[in-house]
């Protein structure tokens, strides 16, 4: 006990009551780390029946008063992940220091390759077939209701590169416990010859899993496969039905400035360190990036191909193009607007903001950080929480095809417009565009804000959250190209 909780105990005083009280370790949950514990971030161990083992989730509490009604916003993690910690939790990845301390944050570990499904079979290597749709909407909510007291009803799911259209699809399955769905960078239309070819390939290649083609969601061209329901583009128009907010969001693959800044930082303290490893590290640092390249340009077509049909099917889904490629510190760009928005959508109000995240020291070579920051998934390098050894810089708006804007566009941020008013907030290359399908009173608008930018040293500087321009605009697909 502190000295204060003594002090107030002899004053016949008692602190405040939270309603779930972040400072309570649960059963089953540790600290990792000093850092984690300064920022209320404890790590359970939980079996789950669907999974057929024990899951690692890391859970950030609220700090709401007693009483309070708890939501949570749930972050699936990338191909990359491992069984230890999640992605999310690392302060590269923003949301421990961009969501508010109202909001309960819930992080699940592990999944690598899993595409965070229902898996027909066991894949290569498991005994089991994991149903990670059946664990994050029914196993984790009821654990979280009850170890937590966060409502199973009303929460927000977001989704990374692999787990991007799985977190759509999840929600999809789960409506009353998700109405805000958030996808950063995914594939989305699944249910077709490149998306049967690729999936398991990817799936072979980077997780070791050689039988995805047909134990995920069973051959496509066999009876009770469920590709099909897998498909982002083939049920999006569920989410109108049911109420749901979607947000989507991709790079087009072109490395700003500031991510070439870094990488090269990044690369000379490898060579410092190994000058005879300068060889593999060049082809390390190159073929990096081309596969970050790659797999972005990937999630602009597939995203491009959702915009094209959910305008078609007039569909309120919101759609956000940047410059920038396939790594964390590119998705936490916008970050903090990200948070605002999807708290205000949860109906999350707080009058306290979570402080600077404490960091862990590093605990990685120079080596390890050059492979953290140019591969496309930087949760491969294992790094520990709160290592920031991956960082990529902000990104810029992608330009949107020619539209017909009304006066307020004059200082909008988009390409070939002067925005005198915000050019001084945000970063060399740091605006982003937001492009929102099938409104009904309006039609499309476009929202430009400025993200935040990096220092060379991977630490982020975030703009202010209210540095936004809002215009409208007759177009809301973008240029592919």
């Amino acid at each position: 006990m502190t000295a204060a909780a003594v002090s107030a105990l002899a004053l016949g005083m008692a602190g405040p009551a939270h309603a779930v009280d972040p400072d309570r370790l649960r059963d089953g949950c540790i600290w990792l780390s000093d850092a984690d514990e300064a920022n209320h971030v404890q790590t359970c161990t939980i079996h789950s029946e669907a999974l057929g083992r024990d899951v690692v989730v890391q859970i950030r509490a609220s700090d709401n008063a007693a009483g309070s009604t708890e939501h949570a916003v749930y972050f699936l993690d990338g191909l990359g992940s491992n069984d230890e910690y999640s992605t999310w939790s690392k302060d590269e990845a923003g949301a421990l220091t961009s969501y508010s301390s109202a909001t309960n944050l819930v992080m699940p570990a592990g999944g690598a390759g899993e595409w965070m499904t229902n898996w027909q079979d066991a894949p290569t290597g498991s005994e089991t077939a994991p149903q990670w749709d059946t664990f994050i909407g029914d196993e984790l909510p009821a654990y979280l209701d009850e170890n937590f007291d966060v409502e199973q009803t009303g929460n927000a799911i977001v989704g990374v590169s692999m787990s991007g259209a799985p977190a759509v699809i999840i929600g999809l399955n789960h409506s009353d416990t998700f109405i805000v769905m958030r996808s950063y960078s995914g594939y989305y239309e699944t249910n077709n010859p490149l998306g049967w070819i690729l999936i398991p390939y990817i799936q072979g290649e980077r997780a070791d899993i050689d039988n995805g083609l047909s134990a995920m969601w069973g051959l496509p061209w066999s009876s009770g496969n469920q590709w099909a329901a897998n498909d982002v583009l083939t049920r999006i128009a569920e989410a109108k039905a049911n109420g749901q907010t979607v947000i989507i969001s991709t790079g087009n693959g072109l490395l700003t400035p500031k991510e070439l800044e870094i990488a090269w930082t990044v690369l000379q303290e490898a060579v410092r360190d190994t000058p005879e490893q300068l060889p593999t590290l060049l082809a390390a640092a190159a073929s990096g990036m081309v596969l970050g390249v790659t797999l972005e340009l990937g999630a602009l077509v597939s995203t491009a191909i959702l915009n094209v049909g959910a305008v078609a099917l007039d569909l309120p889904v919101e759609f956000r193009y940047s410059n920038g490629g396939h790594n964390w510190f590119a998705w936490a760009q916008g970050e903090d607007e990200d948070a605002a928005h999807i708290e205000d959508l949860l109906g999350i109000t707080s009058t306290t903001q979570t402080a600077t995240t404490q960091t862990a020291p590093t605990q990685t070579t120079a080596a390890r950080s050059l492979a953290a920051s140019v591969t496309s998934d930087p949760a491969e390098a294992n790094d520990p929480p709160g290592s920031n050894d991956d960082a990529e810089p902000s990104t810029s708006a992608v330009e949107t095809p020619e539209v017909t804007a009304s006066p307020a566009t004059a200082n909008s941020g988009i390409p070939g417009a002067e925005n005198p008013e915000t050019s001084d907030r945000s970063d060399e290359g740091s605006e982003s565009g937001t492009v929102t399908a099938g409104t009904e009173e309006t039609g499309s608008s476009e929202t430009v804000t400025p993200g935040p930018t990096e220092s060379t040293d991977g630490e982020i500087s975030r703009a202010p959250s209210d540095a936004g321009v809002t215009s409208t605009a007759t177009s809301s697909v973008p240029d592919a190209e």
